[in-house]
């Protein structure tokens, strides 16, 4: 059995009619919400990578980073879903033999899940291959070429389910109960109920594994939010924090910025700063980072406070600190660097920066 090229298709083109603002655009972990599902399939080496967006289309694409993706615009996107789905469809080399479609609002898709989706799939016999989550099928769901034509022909609001349910023999389930389907967000409550999972599983460290007997883990509700538990001992994991420093550095009266190489928020510019090592003192990790990331020396740090947000899986200790004119020097991480006249900056990475140098403000 040979398989060609799998696509992935990421359907962002909705209004967000029931939220009331777009949704692409809310705030997680300081990013976008598309940028954190687009992270999903960005390293996808299986095929071609496309996003579909039609409401807030320039808004979005200004904001998020769809770097390694071709963005197909739905110019009827007022019509439905159907109408992304045959962007997205359209859009793809006749080359692929699948594409899995991983829709916009879900950024706690894991990522071993589309690649065990291609794993599973036999374009022979395969028509679709879904995960069977704990709570029954669910999203993305890969779809072979055989149907594509099928799906071009789909009009409305809707999206393959009816296709799917028409060829339900032929659709391959794979067993994911270890874990709910999904969240997607169309309301203020998905929107609460999704940063309180992200706090949780956001992070690059949650364990597959039981840390105490080594079963696999599972996801389930936990002290009002979802977290990985073992189902043979019954431990749950909580996710800590990660603790970060950063500076706002002043060079000659500027500030100096970085431009990161690195998602999220790849080509956006962001104060310096970076993980607190476990047993080094938070200042010691601000001059660290600072030198790592520009090339100068720093010793008085002036304490700007705590950072912290909904949602967010880092903390941000914040410190001022000034050096005379000098050459910069970027880092490995950074695309380029650069010092900024306070009154003029560049568009900062994350909501947090623009927070810290508030706090730096108001101390002048």
């Amino acid at each position: 059995m040979t398989v060609g090229e799998i696509a992935v298709i990421v359907l962002a083109a909705g209004t967000s009619s029931r939220l009331g603002r777009p949704k692409q655009m809310l705030p997680v972990s300081s990013v976008p919400l598309l940028s954190l599902t687009l992270d999903i399939a960005r390293n996808w080496s299986h095929g071609p990578r496309v996003l579909v967006l039609g409401a807030h289309a320039e808004e979005i694409r200004s904001a998020v980073d769809s770097d390694g993706f071709d963005v197909a615009i739905n110019p009827d996107f007022a019509a439905g879903q159907s109408t992304s789905l045959r962007t997205g469809l359209a859009a793809l080399p006749e080359t692929v033999s699948g594409a899995i479609v991983l829709l916009g609002d879900q950024p706690l898709v894991p990522r071993q899940l589309l690649t065990e989706l291609a794993a599973q799939y036999n374009p022979s016999t395969d028509i679709a291959v879904r995960p069977h989550y704990a709570d029954g099928p669910g999203n993305p769901v890969l779809l072979s070429c055989a149907i594509f034509a099928e799906l071009m022909a789909l009009t409305g609001d809707v999206g393959a389910r009816n296709i799917l349910r028409k060829h339900r023999d032929r659709i391959r389930e794979i067993d994911w109960t270890r874990s709910p389907a999904p969240r997607d967000v169309d309301t203020e409550d998905d929107y609460a109920a999704l940063l309180l999972d992200w706090s949780s599983l956001g992070a690059p460290d949650v364990p597959a594994f039981c840390q105490r007997c080594g079963a696999p883990m599972s996801l389930q509700e936990r002290h009002a939010r979802l977290r990985p538990v073992c189902p043979s001992c019954g431990f749950t994991w909580f996710a800590d924090p990660k603790l970060s420093a950063v500076v706002v550095l002043e060079v000659g009266g500027k500030i100096v910025l970085h431009r990161r190489a690195m998602t999220p928020a790849r080509g956006l510019w962001s104060l310096p700063g970076g993980f607190v090592d476990r047993g080094e003192d938070i200042e010691s990790a601000a001059r660290r980072e600072v030198w790592e990331e520009t090339g100068i020396t720093i010793t008085e740090l002036t304490s700007l406070g705590i950072v912290s947000e909904r949602g967010e899986v880092v903390v941000l200790a914040a410190y001022h600190a000034s050096a005379p004119e000098q050459p910069l020097v970027k880092s490995s991480e950074s695309l380029d660097i650069g010092a900024f006249d306070p009154d003029d900056l560049p568009p900062l990475a994350f909501h947090r920066d623009r927070r810290i140098i508030d706090l730096w403000r108001a101390t002048r």
